[in-house]
């Protein structure tokens, strides 16, 4: 080994969390190109050790201090190549949430705005669950993007995530709540729609789990390992969150009915989806009142 291409190493770490999920991952392809994202700099690196990328692709997201080896190239512009991640420690404070590209979605600020929203829940155990939904890598890769429909409403990318901070925002303004309903309201609000990032594919066609149950109930489905472990700690707080991820509001055999909370995100929904078409071209638009007006609204005053 030549001094030259030594001098040209240099051994490096980085505090921030590896992007992308198992469907980047090809254990053949050891040149594919990663990112690192520390909510500020993306760095771009190769994995050449396939178990490191499978172990590090299969978890959560989560924050680690990388071993990277960086390699500047003998040109003239002193061009510097990917670097190379050899090693991976976990930390034992985990900023991830923090940690992703900030424009993870294309609509300014909706990404911040949604992880505050997250932090406000008081709850732990419904707060760490909810954070932990959204630091699914199938989650992350595809949520942040997604239209909220195909051309209903919110349908164009990032629609989804400025759709249910929308419905988030409006629950958490409400009136009257006490702080258990306020937890639940707003982590019920934040997980509503979270099943269309299974429910449908590219180009906003159902799949075929999508026709066959709902991107609600195929919502419950996914997070039901999650909704386990909030029901070891918080039981009342799984099965209340259970009824808001379903939708299923209709009254039940003996008579009760479910949870207000319910047709509160109902309407919160329903008020986000028509705000949004009122924007759009008139032959999309959904009618909203407009305010009194004396012009044009009754006898001119003197």
């Amino acid at each position: 080994m030549s001094h030259d291409f030594v001098d040209n190493l240099r051994m490096d770490r980085f505090r921030g969390v590896l992007l992308g999920s198992l469907e980047n991952f090809h254990p053949d392809q050891p040149g594919t190109l990663y990112q690192l994202s520390d909510g500020e700099l993306i760095v771009p690196v190769i994995v050449p050790n396939p178990d490191l990328a499978h172990r590090l692709l299969s978890q959560p997201l989560a924050t680690h201090s990388f071993h990277l080896v960086d390699m500047v190239a003998d040109t003239a512009e002193g061009k510097r190549l990917p670097s190379i991640l050899v090693d991976a420690d976990r930390s034992s404070l985990n900023e991830a949430l923090y940690q992703l590209p900030l424009d993870l979605c294309p609509l300014e600020n909706v990404h911040l705005a949604t992880v505050a929203r997250i932090e406000q829940i008081s709850a732990t155990p419904l707060r760490e669950m909810v954070k932990r939904i959204f630091l699914d890598r199938e989650v992350c890769a595809r949520y942040w993007t997604l239209p909220a429909s195909a051309h209903h409403h919110h349908a164009y990318p990032g629609g989804l995530a400025k759709h249910t901070l929308e419905v988030a925002s409006d629950l958490a303004e409400q009136m009257q709540l006490t702080e258990v309903e306020w937890d639940l309201g707003v982590a019920g609000a934040l997980l509503h729609d979270m099943g269309k990032v299974w429910a449908y594919g590219p180009n906003m066609f159902l799949n075929n789990a999508g026709l066959a149950m709902g991107h609600e109930l195929l919502g419950l489905s996914r997070l039901e390992r999650e909704l386990s472990i909030l029901e070891s700690h918080w039981p009342d707080g799984a099965y209340a969150l259970r009824v808001l991820i379903s939708g299923c509001g209709r009254m039940r055999p003996d008579g009760s009915l479910p949870s207000a909370l319910l047709a509160r995100i109902k309407t919160a929904d329903q008020r986000s989806c028509e705000r949004d078409r009122s924007s759009r071209p008139k032959h999309r638009r959904s009618w909203v009142p407009q305010g009194w007006t004396l012009e044009g609204s009754g006898p001119e005053a003197d």
